[in-house]
């Protein structure tokens, strides 16, 4: 079984480390660039090493695949380290900050000859993966009309989300769920898709809200939410996909879906799934299936969707922010 190691003891990774013992991974290191926050992490979280530089993490020898927990600002610098040392890698959502990094890290993991993966839970979740099993098989006919709202979403106490050092943004942090959905689901109405979008921005030239509509020959995309400071929660979250014979949508949870209507000509059908609590482990299933099988990309999270989001995404954002990105 692969020995995981954590790069980055923030919350997020406290949650999937506790996902990693309900699947009985071995979780074999923690590092963060302050020893004392790996050290309480280890503790909690019953790690054997705690080590206080990403260096010492990549050197380590009883480690073989890295999740990345840092601000995705970093995903770029610390996949990079890692894969250069020879580690498999999960990487945290937004898989970069922008399509030139990812097809960076993607080529370099494939020259290392090493998988990686955006963590993109959604795409694991066994609900998601049903309804992209029967609209593909025609069941709601073509794929005409998408859209999908989030939030308001909370930030908490959370200032990192709203911090263009780490590349705080609404469009990055959030909006990358709907457009895997959308490209998991219905490819035609994201593939060479014509893309426009709007956005709130704070003085700092973050987009705490954002709007992106995608148009093709197909048919048409929306989605839409944003930031509430100082609040928790996600809000009502959810999507709806309308197909020329039918539609689906999802009533309950956008991110981790478990609950969905789905309509066909044979009427309404309620959708539930109960094991959706699951969480992190849906995806850690599938990077230990790739990896004890040597396959070195996931068909659930394949590359060329992770490649077509990033770019979708850098589109986005030059709308929003009125310039090309760097």
């Amino acid at each position: 079984m692969a020995r995981w190691g954590i790069l980055g003891p923030g919350y997020i990774a406290g949650l999937f480390a506790e996902d990693l013992a309900r699947a009985g991974a071995r979780l074999s290191a923690v590092a963060s660039r302050d020893l004392g926050r790996a050290q309480a992490f280890a503790a909690k979280h019953g790690v054997p090493r705690a080590h206080g530089s990403y260096e010492a993490l990549a050197a380590d020898p009883e480690v073989d695949v890295v999740y990345i927990a840092s601000p995705h600002s970093h995903h770029h610098e610390h996949a990079r380290l890692m894969l250069s040392a020879g580690k498999h890698l999960l990487v945290e959502k937004p898989f970069t900050m922008n399509a030139a990094q990812a097809h960076d890290l993607i080529a370099l993991a494939r020259e290392k000859g090493l998988f990686i993966m955006d963590a993109l839970w959604t795409l694991c979740n066994p609900l998601y993966r049903l309804l992209q099993a029967r609209v593909a098989a025609g069941e709601i006919g073509t794929p005409r009309a998408f859209a999908a709202q989030i939030g308001p979403m909370g930030t908490g106490d959370n200032t990192r989300i709203l911090d263009p050092a780490q590349g705080g943004s609404f469009t990055l942090e959030c909006l990358t769920y709907p457009l895997n959905i959308l490209a998991g689901l219905a490819p035609g109405l994201t593939k060479g898709a014509s893309v426009s979008a709007q956005g709130l921005l704070t003085t700092q030239g973050v987009d705490s809200a954002a709007t992106v509509t995608l148009k093709t020959a197909q048919g048409y995309a929306s989605m839409a939410g944003g930031f509430v400071p100082g609040t928790g929660g996600m809000g009502g979250s959810g999507f709806q996909l309308i197909g020329d014979k039918g539609w689906l949508a999802v009533t309950d949870n956008l991110f981790n879906p478990g609950k969905a209507l789905f309509s066909t000509g044979a009427g309404v059908e309620e959708l539930t799934d109960t094991g959706h609590e699951a969480r992190y482990g849906w995806e850690i299933a599938e990077v230990q299936a790739c990896l004890s099988e040597g396959r070195l990309e996931s068909t659930r999270v394949p590359h060329g969707l992770t490649l077509e989001v990033m770019g979708l995404l850098d589109q986005a954002l030059q709308h929003i922010r009125g310039r090309v990105l760097a």
